[in-house]
């Protein structure tokens, strides 16, 4: 054999060998890649039953404490309407209609203040607002105990 055949032969085994192992790390990556995704997939799925589970959880804590006149129906209304919110995906049946008293409520409320800035309002304002928030949960009361009973039905029941 000639020594030129034999080195065009070694180099083109180098050659191959070289493209094999690239082709093989990229093999490699890509596995890599889908083991990420899945491991990606696997968590936000874990975050998102998580949050589903602290929703529950809380929707049923709140309407429990309203129930039991532990939480007024105002601020159960608004803090109940947030989180039925945040259930976007599973806004079926509509949260309108089917809870509303609790929208209802929550109209009156949604843009009083709160904390502070309802501590440095004027306090005849406060009082207003106060007489008008205790009218409403008054005149709602009962459907917004009806609507606290079905919230309880649908999420303890989960």
């Amino acid at each position: 054999m000639d020594t030129s055949v034999l080195i065009a032969i070694v180099v083109g085994a180098v050659i191959i060998a070289g493209l094999a192992f690239y082709a093989g790390t990229l093999l490699w990556r890509v596995q890599q890649q889908r083991l990420a995704q899945q491991q990606q997939a696997a968590q936000l799925q874990q975050q998102k039953a998580e949050k589903a589970l602290y929703l529950r959880d809380s929707i049923i804590l709140i309407c429990k404490a309203m129930r039991e006149e532990q939480c007024e129906l105002s601020e159960g209304s608004l803090r109940l309407w947030v989180l039925l919110d945040h259930l976007v995906p599973e806004r079926t049946p509509d949260p309108v209609l089917s809870y509303p008293g609790l929208h209802q409520m929550y109209q009156v409320v949604k843009d009083m203040p709160t904390h502070q800035a309802r501590k440095a309002q004027d306090k005849a304002l406060t009082r207003q607002q106060d007489k008008v928030r205790l009218k409403a949960e008054h005149e709602l009361k009962d459907v917004i105990q009806a609507d606290v009973a079905a919230l309880l039905q649908r999420f303890q029941a989960q």
